[in-house]
């Protein structure tokens, strides 16, 4: 049996060689600025071949993540990043863009091409679009079940998430935070809007997945790679997580598998917001909705009396979370009385009393150890020869020019709209096809975005017969573009941000909807225009697994974002509507036009937006609670 592959997240050049020295077979960090951490300290081009060199003389192989979204004008300068990298030796990048893969391969034979979780991989249809693929991640929502049937019949490599962080949006794949402060997820420079309050609680603030005793299971479904999330936290962390990992596959290979206690518990105390085993091993709750801050290990409960009942031992130099009713306090222990004695330290089972500001019911937590446990290095790997490489340069490929007939398309969400859209004049209007009454309804198909294997096969029967069909679920694409008298229309989630993006569509002759994320000059730069523009509507700033019952999403500054059900998993609104409005005018030579009526009024709105293209202003008034989004100002 060949061994797992532990795969380690490296901040920069303070976390290499704990990662190397604790277990590591492979490390991953960003080199530049087209990485999905641009926060962490990343390594430049002038320090990746030292680096490359040290983790290679150590047996340990190096993936270099290219994972952000990409901009027609970024394409030249993307590529020549990795083709610098390439020359000092890594041995794989990861990428968010499945249409680069071939071009890649084709420049690059020896480089290890991986597909980033965000690519949003949820069937075996996708297998078509992954040519030159040798590894994908697979989403944090799946169960062990179909990561087991998914790595049997996939042919190629596959990595999961065993600790870290988990996205409370599927695959990571989010516009909360771009539409928020104009800080896109996509582009690496994610705000986190899932650790903010929302109705006075931390809705989506989940906890920390922690497979490690789940490690047999995890390898026995065939997994090739066990990543470990945290690019942004600290040295230590990544030496605890990765020493946890690896200890706990070498125990599993050698027939004794166990858990290493004492690095876990360490582990626990670096950074934890309290551990889940996620969606792979079915937890039923995942969101730690009373802080997103860092736990530490639990110590106990303040007692009537004011004496903690110690769970974990505890020394005089230790700091503590004082977890209260009214928030958090934080504390270094300056005395500690066991039996009404002064003591230095007290073990897990003694009951102490501790002279801070606690009253009965309120959590400890020790979220720091005046001592610190070193560890020595794990047993070293086998040398890896550094290739001796050129620098190959990528060879853009030649864009058609093209340009696209007139269309209006809308997504809608009652029978009474797809009514009234066509009574309006759009062209095509897209209804759900899990919706009850789509059968009664007049309407062209709308698949949904997660669309399982167990599922796809009952999916792609239900539109067999549909000439034109709205798809969520890009893996289906090579199946229902199969017809000569089918079009396929791409929903915006499938993020098409580039020609090559779009050249990659064409072969399937689908028609995109680009991403919202791109603003009026960066659509103008697309040599073929055969792509529809979100217009007017909601979009989708997240789609999750986990089952939301709350309605609606008030943030603390008074914004409220609607959450909605679809098909099996919940999405959350932008609090308000894209509404371009007089500004589609400013669309030269784009002329489809996509508008998403999560709200109703259909034939109001497409009356109203075709009036504009007839020449006609609309005031002021009406464009109130309306958002442009991102058309003029775009993300970084």
């Amino acid at each position: 049996m060949k061994k797992v592959e532990i795969l380690s997240p490296v901040r920069g050049r303070e976390s290499l060689k704990p990662a190397v020295e604790n277990g590591a077979d492979a490390v991953y960090f960003g080199v530049g600025k087209f990485n999905a951490r641009r926060r962490a300290e990343n390594f430049n081009f002038e320090e990746l071949r030292n680096a490359v060199e040290y983790a290679h003389d150590n047996g340990v192989k190096v993936y270099v993540t290219f994972n952000t979204l990409i901009k027609n004008h970024e394409l030249r300068e993307f590529f020549d990043n990795i083709s610098d990298a390439y020359s000092r030796g890594i041995d794989g990048i990861i990428i968010q863009h499945i249409s680069f893969t071939r071009l890649l391969k084709d420049t690059f034979s020896d480089l290890r091409i991986h597909i980033s979780t965000q690519a949003g991989i949820t069937n075996f249809h996708y297998s078509d679009l992954l040519s030159g693929a040798d590894r994908v991640t697979l989403p944090r929502e799946f169960s062990l079940v179909q990561v087991r049937d998914f790595v049997a019949k996939i042919g190629i490599d596959t990595e999961v998430f065993v600790h870290g962080a988990l996205c409370f949006s599927y695959s990571g794949q989010c516009l909360f935070s771009s539409f928020l402060g104009g800080r896109s997820g996509n582009r690496g420079v994610c705000a986190q809007p899932c650790r903010k309050r929302y109705n006075n609680s931390y809705l989506l603030s989940t906890k920390d997945l922690c497979l490690a005793g789940q490690i047999p299971e995890i390898i026995e479904s065939g997994v090739s790679a066990l990543k470990i999330e945290g690019r942004l936290r600290s040295p230590r962390y990544t030496a605890l997580a990765t020493r946890v990992y690896s200890l706990a596959a070498d125990s599993y290979y050698a027939g004794d598998f166990r858990l290493p206690e004492r690095e876990l518990k360490d582990l626990a105390l670096e950074f934890n917001r309290e551990f889940t085993v996620g969606y792979m091993f079915g937890a039923q709750e995942i969101i730690a909705c009373d802080s997103p801050k860092n736990r530490g290990v639990f110590l106990g409960v303040i007692a009537e009396d004011t004496t903690l009942k110690l769970s974990e031992c505890l020394s005089v130099g230790d700091g503590i979370g004082i977890w209260t009713k009214d928030g958090i306090d934080g504390a270094v222990i300056k005395k500690i009385e066991k039996d009404a004695e002064s003591v230095a330290s007290a073990d897990s089972g003694d009951t102490i009393k501790l002279f801070i500001r606690a009253e009965e019911g309120d959590r400890i937590y020790k979220t720091s150890s005046k001592k610190k446990t070193y560890y020595a290095p794990v047993n070293s790997k086998p040398k890896i020869n550094m290739p001796r490489r050129s620098k190959p340069r990528v060879i853009i490929p030649e864009i058609e020019t093209a340009g696209s007939d007139m269309e209006i398309l809308a997504k809608v969400y009652s029978k009474e709209d797809v009514k009234g859209a066509l009574k309006a004049g759009a062209n095509s209007v897209f209804y759900s096809i899990f919706a009850p009454d789509f059968r009664d309804s007049n309407a062209l198909p709308y698949i949904p975005r997660i669309i399982y294997e167990s599922e796809a096969k009952d999916t792609i029967r239900m539109v067999k017969d549909s000439e034109s069909v709205l798809l969520g679920n890009i893996g289906l694409i090579s199946v229902l573009s199969k017809s000569n008298t089918r079009t396929v229309y791409l929903d915006y989630s499938a993020n098409v941000f580039n020609d090559i993006d779009m050249a990659f569509i064409k072969r399937y002759r689908a028609v995109p909807i680009v991403s919202p994320e791109l603003n009026l000059a960066e659509l103008l730069e697309f040599k073929s225009t055969n792509f529809a523009v979100f217009v007017h509507g909601r979009p989708v700033l997240m789609n999750t697994k986990y089952p939301l019952k709350e309605s609606s999403l008030k943030d603390d500054r008074g914004f409220v974002f609607p959450v909605r059900q679809e098909h099996n998993y919940t999405q959350i609104l932008n609090s308000l509507r894209i509404g371009l409005f007089n500004d589609i005018t400013k669309l030269s030579g784009i002329n489809k036009f996509f508008f998403d009526l999560t709200d109703g009024n259909a034939e109001r709105i497409i009356r109203l937006y075709k009036g504009i293209l007839d020449g006609q202003t609309v005031k002021k008034s009406v464009r109130r609670k309306h958002t442009r989004g991102h058309f003029y100002r775009g993300v970084d």
